[in-house]
């Protein structure tokens, strides 16, 4: 089998795999509305010989972790016809990602799951949760009659795309993986969809941006249904403003939904909380790549003195799958391969599959709940406080979807 990039002559097999993996309901098409070439990322294919047996997408963001800056591989668009499944194809196209991944570098990776669990044995682990809203567009009136009500709404378009841009980082400063966009994810897949192209709106006071918002109107058992996907407000009086202009559609609209990090201060805001449906939901997963990379990448405490072993379980990438010895000093970490058959690699101080280190690694789970909720275990106080001081737990959002 051949892992490669994907030649322009079997692009539309792959709109093919890529529809009936994620649109089987809307049967077969003989053109599709979107063309993968006028997409970021690149497409990669597994084949055997010239039979293409399952198809992924991977998009190279730039994010931000723990004050610092990297590329992270954002991987999509894992698919296979039916005749090729349960096989261990797409498992295998997932190991190739990895060593893409690592040969240029990277050691983070994320993805959107169609079934987690499918993902978590393949070493993700969930990245952060988020907030669906919905309510009656009513239930947000009081928004109307807030003191902090005023400024200017307008239609914004992707010309504008510095600007949101600087809105939407003041609303992302305060968490971990939050993707720097570059003006073709703007124009692309902000303010474009292969489905129904959005309605964008920004809210200004005094000539300044502050916040805006990205929705669609749907049909839904209940009415038409106005879905905020992206909602960005830094502050509360942009978020009231938002909130406000959401509410003046209580004349087209039944229902009103709003996505955002996991969040409850709507309920205090409604007059009556009742009115609002609040859930979370489970959002993107993650994965190290390279773990030894990884460790060496981030900074760490100028004052933190600590070495322990650590031992890795990954079912994908042999390189990951072993016992390492992580030496933390001068605000840096070397982890490098314990000696084979010694003591370290029999009784490492910290075991982990990949999936429970990656939660760590990101800050969505702290140490503490990583042994409580996703099989980390430790068997010293010593290595338990270093790693506590190496990898605090952090508010992280990946909002994009891809």
């Amino acid at each position: 089998m051949d892992y490669r990039e994907l030649p322009d002559d079997r692009k539309k097999e792959f709109q093919d795999f890529v529809h009936y993996a994620f649109s089987l309901e809307d049967g077969p098409q003989d053109d599709h509305d979107w063309d993968p070439t006028e997409q970021p990322g690149a497409d990669r294919g597994l084949f055997d010989g010239d039979e293409m047996l399952c198809v992924c997408g991977h998009y190279w963001f730039q994010t931000s972790l723990r004050g610092q800056q990297f590329e992270m591989p954002g991987l999509s668009a894992v698919a296979s016809p039916p005749q090729h499944r349960r096989q261990g194809y797409v498992a295998r196209l997932l190991g190739e990602s990895l060593s893409e991944y690592r040969e240029r570098g990277d050691f983070l990776t994320a993805l959107w799951a169609f079934e987690h669990p499918f993902y978590e044995r393949q070493g993700w682990g969930l990245a952060n949760k988020w907030t669906r809203y919905e309510c009656d567009p009513e239930a947000l009136a009081f928004a109307r009659e807030s003191p902090l009500a005023g400024g200017e709404f307008r239609p914004v378009s992707a010309d504008e795309y510095e600007r949101l841009a600087e809105v939407l980082a003041a609303d992302n400063e305060d968490y971990e993986l939050s993707i720097q966009r570059t003006a073709e994810w703007w124009r692309e897949r902000t303010f474009s969809s292969v489905e129904t192209d959005p309605y964008a709106y920004g809210w200004e006071s005094d000539g300044e941006l502050r916040g805006y918002v990205v929705y669609r109107v749907e049909d839904a058992d209940e009415g038409k249904r106005l879905d905020a996907h992206e909602f960005v407000a830094p502050d509360r009086e942009a978020r009231v403003n938002l909130l406000r202009l959401l509410a003046n559609h209580d004349s087209q609209v039944e229902r009103v939904s709003i996505n955002g990090p996991v969040d409850t201060t709507l309920l205090d805001l409604a007059d009556d909380p009742a009115n609002i449906d609040c859930e979370v939901k489970p959002g993107p997963m993650v994965r190290l790549v390279d773990v030894p990379a990884g460790f060496e990448a981030l900074e760490y405490p100028a004052d933190l003195d600590a070495e322990f072993t650590l031992s890795v379980a990954d079912p994908l990438a042999d390189w990951n799958d072993g016992t390492f010895r992580v030496t933390v000093a001068d605000g840096r970490a070397t982890c490098e391969p314990a000696t084979e058959g010694s003591a370290a690699t029999a009784d490492a101080d910290v075991s982990a599959d990949v999936s429970a280190l990656s939660q760590v690694f990101v800050g969505y789970h702290s140490v503490a709940d990583a042994e409580a909720f996703a099989g980390l275990e430790i068997r010293n106080s010593e290595a338990r406080e270093a790693l506590t001081a190496m990898f605090p737990e952090r508010d992280v959002f990946l909002r994009e979807g891809f």
